[in-house]
Formats: structure tokens, sequence, C-alpha cells
């Protein structure tokens, strides 16, 4: 009897694994469940180096809720965002908002504007992604149910986005490295198992000057990011080539996608580009692009935008996880800050 159970116990254990693995709802579903830990815990960048040194616990931010009330028309606030926005780190307690809408820019949603609210967009991306995100028109919101035309003409998503995440799907469930990740994340993401790939992780460091290809080390290995970020030989890096030319075309797409969604009944559009990290704390490992520079400050520019990427050229480390990329408590509460007065 005991062996049966036993068979059985470990035939669902496997079933289990499999399914985890080749299914992103059941692993995402299961993991906040206790099931196995989050391995994004200490940090993304840790999760990619296992460097001891950049092991940072998430903490949880002291977000004071914020009451939505004011004396003027109620809000619906609308971001189309990336990770910097998402629901874990951006919600609606935060914001002055009486309502409050995300997207996020690998989806696409059909909404309908209520005009009982001062209806708010706002376009946030991080400067990594934003030669992509702005590459050609913006329309992951698609407007429904209003009797303008420019409403009614609303475009679908572009054949090329389409197939973008149509592709993205398709790999998310097959491509062999992503099952492959997600069974390393369960099986080997308890501290025992951290503990020996730190060890190994420090020991390549130490020795053989190499960390993991996904990461890099400043020369003062005080400071870690993601190579997409700081590798100059990715077009997401803040030190790839950025021309004249492809500015203008970017300044040009926004300009056009904010006339589009005021055309089809938002009441305001709102830039927010956000530094990668390593711009604004290391921006002298290699030629740094100024791409946000580039495009918040060119006169042909017609959006309004959040500005903050002085603040955080001033004060930068002040502002960024240790073992993460993204901001810090700090760094959250002033960019919430500036969207909060606009929504005012």
């Amino acid at each position: 009897m005991i062996l049966k159970v036993l068979k059985y116990s470990c035939l669902f254990i496997a079933i289990f694994l499999w399914i985890q693995a080749y299914s992103p709802v059941v692993y995402r579903t299961t993991g906040p469940m206790g099931f196995f830990p989050d391995d994004y815990r200490n940090g993304d960048l840790y999760r990619l180096s296992y460097l001891p040194e950049f092991k940072d616990p998430v903490k949880t931010c002291t977000d004071a809720k914020v009451s939505s009330k004011t004396t003027q028309k109620p809000v619906h606030l609308y971001i189309l965002g990336d990770s910097f926005t998402e629901p874990a780190r951006v919600d609606s307690s935060m914001l002055k908002a009486g309502k409050y809408t995300y997207l996020h820019w690998a989806n696409s949603s059909q909404i309908k504007l209520d005009t009982n609210y001062h209806n708010i967009l706002i376009l946030e991306s991080v400067e990594r992604t934003a030669r992509e995100h702005f590459s050609e028109k913006v329309d992951n919101y698609q407007i429904i149910g209003h009797d303008t035309i420019a409403e009614v003409q609303a475009p679908q998503l572009s054949w090329k986005r389409r197939l973008l995440q149509k592709s993205e799907e398709l790999l998310t469930w097959l491509f062999p490295t992503q099952v492959e990740e997600r069974l390393q994340h369960t099986l080997f993401n308890y501290d025992f198992f951290l503990t020996i790939r730190e060890a190994k992780a420090s020991f390549n460091e130490k020795v053989f000057g190499r960390v993991e290809s996904g990461v890099v080390l400043s020369p003062d290995k005080q400071a870690l990011f993601y190579r997409d970020e700081a590798k100059a030989t990715e077009k997401t890096s803040s030190f790839y080539p950025l021309e004249n030319q492809e500015v203008n075309k970017m300044v040009e797409v926004i300009n056009s996608s904010v006339t589009h969604y005021q055309s089809a009944g938002f009441d305001q559009v709102v830039l927010a580009l956000i530094p990668n990290k390593v711009s604004v704390t290391n921006p002298e490992l290699d030629s740094y692009n100024h791409l946000i520079e580039k495009i918040q400050y060119n006169p042909n520019l017609k959006v309004p935008y959040i500005e903050i990427f002085r603040d955080f050229n001033n004060l930068g480390k002040m502002y960024y996880l240790k073992g993460d990329s993204h901001w810090n408590c700090e760094g959250k509460a002033l960019w919430l800050s500036k969207v909060n007065a606009i929504l005012q």
C-alpha cells in the first residue's frame, strides 16, 4: 500500500512538473500559491547572475494610499506600459484617479471611454524598448462605442505586431529553453540550491573574470546590468548608436499616436520614458546615446512628458535596486508623485 501511494505521488509530481514547465499560465499561477519559491524574490539581475553580493531581497514599499477625490471632473487613468508599471508595482491605491486601467505593450484591448470621466492615457516605456514601441503608430488600445469617425476607424494591431505576439505565444509554449528555464526555477530555486549556484558564480567571476551572459558587471564590480541595456552591440542598449533620422522618426510616431488617441476621445495623452539603470548609474561604461534626452527635448515633440531623467541623473544610484533592473521605493515614489500631479 505504501509503495502504491509513493508510486502515484511520484507520478503526480512528475505530471505537475511537466505541465507547469510547458504552460506559463500554470507556472505563473502556482508560483504565488507557494508551490515553489518565487525566482524573482532576490532581484531579476541576481536571478540571472547568482552573484551573492547582488542578492537583493524584494522589499515591500510602504506606499501611502492616496485619495482620488478632487473638486474637478473624476479621472480615469489608462497606462500602456511595461514591467515598471505592472500591477505588482503600481496599483490604483497609489493613484489619484477614480478609475485605473493597465495594459502591457505585448497585448491589445478594446475599450469604451466614459465621457463622465476625464480620460488620461500614459504611454510608459523603459528606455531599452522605446525604439521598438515607437517604431510604428501605437494602437494597443482600440477605442469602440464612440461617435467620432476617428474612433470607428481605430486600427487593429499591425500585422508585424500581431505576428510578433503570436510568435512569442508559440515560443513560450514550445521553445525548449523556456521549458528548461521553468524547470530549473521550479526544482533548483530553493535557498539550498541558491547557495551552490552562488558559490559557482563567485568562483567563475573571481578566478576567470566571467559572469553569466545575460548580465554585465561594471569595471569596479559595484553594479550589475542587463546585457540588453549595457552591451553596445545590442540595439536595446544605452550605448547602441542612435542616428538623428531614427530619433525624428520616433518623435513623428509619438506625435501621430497621440493625435490618434486624442481624436479618438482621450482628453490627455502623456509620454513617460523611464531610463535604463545603466543610463543614470554608469553612463561612462561606453558612449551613451542619450535616447531619452533626444526624444523629450526634441523641438518637434508635441507631447507632454513626465520628466524624471534629470532627477534620476542627479541622484541615480539612490533610485535603483542593487540586484534588480527596476527602481526602488524612492524611485517609484518620485515617479508616482509626478503622475499624481498630472491627475490633479
